[in-house]
């Protein structure tokens, strides 16, 4: 066999097939699919004091601190709430992960991967976070580092995943979308055994952790105008029906003392456990309106109020 000149023959044919060969960010991006950031509304987060005389709560001034054009939203404080982890669509092709420095009022892009992340949500052990990641192969829930860099998928054989909240290092409830007709469920995950189950039906994307207990929280829709947030707790598997949400409201969040907060339009309430709501404040004066998603901050000192732009 004459292999007189082979060598220089494959590393022409090597960089012919490199260069041919798509990056792998867009590799991930193949075959017509369109990222949710493509379609996704105009939104704004804005950041106000919270605090509690007597058991109500009350809401300082807040402050625009995306304002812009463009989606911003999914926020969520990280442990000592002087950060703030956020989703935003910089780009019609995909959305990134983005934190907010609350007392140096600046932000930093945190995810740069080519794919989309959603929903960032601080692990419960560590410092880093779960994320959302949609691309042409799916939505899975993967793990980052602080920094941003990827550290694995988390459950890969759960997906569409929407949303998610974890109870502990292991268990968390993961808003599985649904396919062909069938509703959206809600499933219970256990990171370390690789297994979940579902739990639920058509549940709200609303997921949060129970402040001060071993419990996690979500709205059962039961059906139209009779909504519940329920409340699962992980020790004795047992749940309990905390309040009725506001008339076709499913966001919400929880204050340090199991207080919730819900918006309606440009008015906040709050309500207890066998209480019904209460108005807190009217935000209209300070140019809020639309009131979606909430998180509060683990010492109840924050609240970050997502409205329509």
């Amino acid at each position: 066999m004459n292999i007189t000149g082979l060598a220089p023959r494959l590393t022409v044919l090597l960089l012919i097939a490199l260069l041919a060969r798509p990056a792998a960010a867009a590799a991930q991006q193949r075959g017509g699919y369109t990222p949710t950031a493509a379609n996704a509304p105009s939104t704004d987060i804005w950041l106000a004091d919270l605090t509690a005389v007597d058991g109500s709560w009350s809401i300082g001034t807040p402050r625009n601190i995306t304002d812009r054009d463009g989606y911003d939203n999914q926020p969520a404080f990280e442990p000592g709430g002087a950060t703030l982890l956020y989703t935003s669509a910089r780009s019609p092709e995909q959305t990134d992960v983005y934190r907010y420095d609350v007392v140096a009022g600046t932000t930093q892009r945190v995810t740069e991967t080519g794919v989309s992340e959603f929903s960032p949500t601080p692990l419960p052990v560590g410092y880093g976070f779960s994320a959302i990641r949609e691309s042409a192969d799916g939505q899975v829930l993967g793990r980052y580092d602080g920094d941003g860099s990827e550290r694995g998928t988390i459950l890969p054989q759960v997906q569409p995943v929407g949303y998610h909240a974890w109870g502990d290092a292991d268990r968390l409830i993961l808003f599985v979308l649904g396919g062909g007709g069938s509703p959206a469920t809600l499933q219970l995950g256990n990171a370390a055994a690789g297994t979940a189950e579902i739990i639920a039906e058509n549940p709200g994307r609303s997921l949060h952790n129970v402040p001060g207990r071993h419990a996690l929280s979500f709205v059962r829709k039961i059906e139209d105008g009779n909504w519940w947030v329920e409340v699962l707790d992980l020790d004795s598997m047992e749940y309990t029906r905390w309040v009725r949400t506001l008339a076709g409201r499913e966001d919400y969040a929880w204050t340090p003392d199991r207080a919730l907060i819900m918006g309606d339009g440009a008015r906040l309430y709050q309500a207890r456990a066998g209480e019904g709501w209460s108005e807190i404040a009217d935000l209209a004066g300070a140019g809020l309106d639309g009131v979606s998603r909430l998180a509060i901050d683990e010492g109840g000192t924050r609240i970050a109020i997502v409205t329509s732009r």
